[in-house]
């Protein structure tokens, strides 16, 4: 088998990524013996970030797995928990699930063309997607959610850029097999189900492993997203399961289906949790642009943690999805969302005398492209990697012996695959720059803030002995160091014969976040001139400062937690803070120097920094800037905001936007609302309103009686829903499951004074009430005595109070709004309690 494995191996590395290949023979058949080799690997190499297995459980290519739970579902995600007791991957793992060589031919095929050619056969596919669904199950209640999910995943992928996204739903459709034949065939970059099924495939609307072979897609191969029992359970005795067929499928020279799926194992997952992950998944891949399929995975399940905190208990949601929930493809896929852009590359001459490589790289409207992944390669190994920098500029120096042509690959997320090839000239110097070495560091790469010794390699391809010379650096070309000698001298060399310099360069690298130092050398009484670029160790830092409680005009002292995700060890160095508003003075009494060693978390209890805080309001973001010097070198910097604690009798601090939240408790604060509930059901004292009897999940849409500005946007209709929530923007689905804010599913630019499952029993209804009290400049909406769904006994009553400006005038023209409650029961347990609060209309904020 590993000898089919060199297409694929040379695309990775043409990615960028090292690649390790180990086989059973080498280190043991069972699932343990595997685990402990990726651990040892990690171990030895922290950047480890992705494992792909190669074989199903079973047959001629078996690969083992593990098990989970009582019903033994496979799992290959226990192979990724390593570090810790937790069940959170360490790294991210998939499985090309193979039976056959021709198999393993298929994915690898179609993983490289996914990247390299994908708008080879339709430049518009991607630009489609397919959203299938069914509401079924063989128990009462029949869930509704599934569709309502997939409504608005469709909603969602219109919303960024989609051209069309067709869909398949049950009711009323239950044999689709023909109809998502059709459109996968015609080309979409998305499939995504949710619904009911099992390994043989999705039961409603209908499409099993027996349609995948009808498929006619061709190159047009999308990812499969697919939140539905059982459908990624490889050691089923359905063989191929739903995910193994689509995945496989194909020739290599005629292939379809799909380049790799995510899916559970489990025959007995809850549309609740698949619901989140679904929305969670999918909101990382459009709003943080999370697209590498195994990270994008990974941000879904989080989304368990945030919905479900609570849950978080043994076999319970949290442990049970991290487990069941598998990769059937490549994980590192970069996932396409609507057409991708391609690369320019433009490569400037490059000479056999310095190996002296620079590059621009441009998308197809000529901006320069920053952080673009390159790798050089000759004869399907790596010569150099690295990143462009903010210009598009990538400069590298590489050893040109026997060389006249490189591969070049440019790689970024949301982009075609790059390659060019860059043709070696000749250069008529005898002297040839073939490489350096740096005194006493290994892996010969620079540390920002460390003095370095370069020893540049010459070599002598003439045919005359050349005496003893000297060379010096051009300080005014140089970039990213401090020269602290530039001079040097090289000994005799006999022709064909390579050495060190005799004397080094000394330099210290001095800016941060830079991809290398650019020298320029010279050679005395000759005219040979040589470019010389060497790359400076990235540094990864995420720092977090940590004080006593920061209450106003107070002093506390402060710690800190340094992150270091990188190679780079730093010495000798201390903290700096800045204060970046008026409100927070920052003392200095002394620095505190401290090290940080690779890959490592570093605890400093005192960095000998105070906060100061002035007399501002509760929740206020202060800005500061802290930075992490070696003498006068700043190796780190960031900009960071914090918000001075506040009590129980203080105002909650404000969203981004500015709204801020006062209770009746807030009492030092002259926007401290008082409870003055207006009873608007007739049945209880109240009087003309407008009365709507809503069904379990129901609503209503109202015209508001003035124009209501909200998070910066003016609105004149509401959204009333059954399920104590109201929404600006018109929203038919009537969520009764209460989510965190902010969450991408969920209505848009909402209110939630009390958002649970209210109920309704036999022919009653939920009563609310809507009042304009004119003179008072306020519009009300009460719900009265609805039912809490957990009981169907405990009664809520609460109401939103909605402020013109002419009542409550506020400078940005934001309108005020109040949450009164008359009496309410927070108790349900089974969906999350209840939600409280505003969120705007990207569902971004609040």
């Amino acid at each position: 088998m590993i000898n089919h494995l060199g297409d694929l191996i040379s695309f990775k590395k043409s990615q960028g990524f090292d690649v390790y290949i180990e086989t059973l023979s080498n280190i043991g058949s069972t699932a343990e013996e595997i685990k402990q080799l990726i651990e040892n690997t990690l171990l030895e190499d922290p950047m480890l970030e992705y494992v792909l297995l190669i074989g199903d459980v079973d047959g001629v290519a078996a690969m083992p797995s593990f098990y989970y739970g009582p019903e033994n579902d496979v799992t290959d995600q226990k192979f990724t928990h390593i570090l810790g007791e937790d069940f959170y991957p360490d790294i991210f793992i998939g499985r090309f699930s193979i039976d056959s060589i021709s198999e393993l031919v298929v994915m690898i095929r179609k993983t490289i063309n996914y990247h390299r050619q994908p708008l080879a056969t339709d430049s518009d596919w991607l630009d489609k997607a397919l959203v299938v669904a069914g509401n079924y199950s063989n128990t009462v209640p029949i869930p509704i959610t599934p569709k309502w999910t997939s409504y608005w995943v469709r909603d969602l992928l219109y919303d960024n850029g989609y051209t069309s996204v067709d869909t398949v739903f049950y009711p009323p459709l239950q044999q689709g097999a023909s109809l998502i034949q059709n459109y996968i065939d015609n080309g979409v970059g998305i499939v995504n189900y949710r619904g009911w099924g099992d390994a043989n495939g999705w039961h409603y609307p209908e499409f099993h492993v027996g349609d995948v072979v009808a498929l006619n897609n061709g190159w047009m191969t999308p990812v499969f997203t697919s939140f539905v029992c059982n459908s990624n359970d490889f050691a089923n005795n359905v063989d191929p399961c739903l995910g193994e067929a689509l995945v496989r499928a194909g020739t290599p020279s005629n292939p379809k289906g799909g380049i790799a799926i995510v899916g559970p194992s489990d025959l007995h997952t809850s549309t609740k949790f698949n619901n989140v992950i679904n929305a969670y998944m999918f909101d990382a891949m459009f709003d943080n642009n999370i697209v590498e399929l195994g990270p994008a995975l990974n941000a879904g399940l989080m989304g368990l943690i945030r919905e479900f905190p609570n849950l978080d208990g043994v076999e319970e949601a949290q442990e049970f999805y991290f487990h069941v929930y598998n990769i059937i493809g490549d994980p590192s896929v970069s996932m396409y969302l609507t057409r991708p852009n391609e690369f320019s590359i433009i490569a400037e001459d490059c000479f056999n005398n310095d190996g002296f490589v620079e590059l621009s790289v441009f998308d197809i409207e000529e901006n320069p492209i920053h952080d673009a992944v390159i790798s050089l390669m000759v004869n399907d190994s790596i010569l150099f990697k690295g990143k462009s920098d903010i210009n598009g500029k990538v400069h590298a120096s590489i050893n040109l012996d026997n060389i006249s042509i490189i591969d070049i690959y440019a790689n970024k997320n949301g982009f075609v695959q790059g390659k060019i090839e860059l043709e070696v000239s000749e250069d008529q110097s005898d002297l040839v720059l073939v490489g350096y070495e740096l005194g006493q560091l290994n892996d010969n790469l620079l540390e920002i803030g460390e003095i370095a010794h370069i020893y540049p390699i010459f070599k002598n391809k003439g045919t005359s002995t050349i005496l003893s010379i000297n060379g010096y650096v051009n300080i005014p070309l140089v970039q990213n160091c401090q020269i602290i000698s530039s001079n040097f001298e090289i000994p005799d060399l006999d022709p064909g014969q390579s050495t060190l310099s005799v004397t080094p360069i000394v330099v210290r690298p001095n800016s941060a976040n830079k991809e290398n130092i650019l020298l320029n050398i010279d050679i005395d009484t000759q005219d040979w001139n040589y470019d010389l670029a060497i790359p400076i160790k990235p540094l990864i830092l995420i720092t977090d400062l940590n004080g006593d409680e920061l209450f106003n005009n107070t002093i506390s002292e402060l710690s800190l937690l340094i992150k270091n995700y990188s190679n780079t060890e730093l010495d000798s160095v201390f903290v700096e803070l800045i204060s970046l508003d008026d409100s927070l003075s920052i003392l200095m009494n002394s620095r505190e120097y401290f090290s940080i060693s690779p890959y490592s978390n570093t605890e400093i209890n005192n960095i000998n920094h105070e906060f100061m805080i002035g007399n501002v309001s509760p929740g206020s973001a202060l800005s500061y800037q802290l930075s992490i010097k070696k003498d006068t070198i700043i190796v780190h910097s960031e900009q960071k905001d914090f918000r001075p604690s506040f009590n129980d009798n203080q105002p909650i601090a404000p969203t981004w936007y500015g709204y801020w939240a006062y209770d009746n408790l807030d009492t030092n604060f002259m926007q401290s609302p008082l409870f003055d509930w207006v009873e608007l059901d007739p049945m209880y004292g109240g009087s003309g309103a407008s009365e709507y009897k809503l069904d379990d999940d129901d609503h209503i849409i109202v015209q508001l009686p003035f124009e209501f500005k909200y998070f910066n946007r003016t609105y004149n209709e509401l959204t009333i829903n059954s399920n104590g929530w109201a929404s600006f923007i018109p929203c038919d689905i009537d969520y009764f499951y209460n989510y965190t804010i902010p969450m991408a599913l969920g209505p848009k630019a909402v209110l939630a004074p009390f958002w649970d499952d209210l109920e309704v029993i036999n022919e009653d209804s939920i009563r609310v009430y809507t009042k304009y009290e004119q003179n008072n400049g306020r519009y009300i909406i009460e719900w009265s005595r609805a039912l809490n769904g957990f009981d169907e006994v405990t009664e809520e009553t609460f109401a939103i109070y909605l402020y013109n400006q002419e009542s409550i005038t506020t400078e940005s023209g934001d309108g005020v709004i109040e949450f009164h409650y008359l009496d309410i029961s927070d108790i349900d347990a089974d969906k999350n309690f209840s939600t409280i609060g505003i969120e705007d209309h990207t569902k971004n904020e609040g």
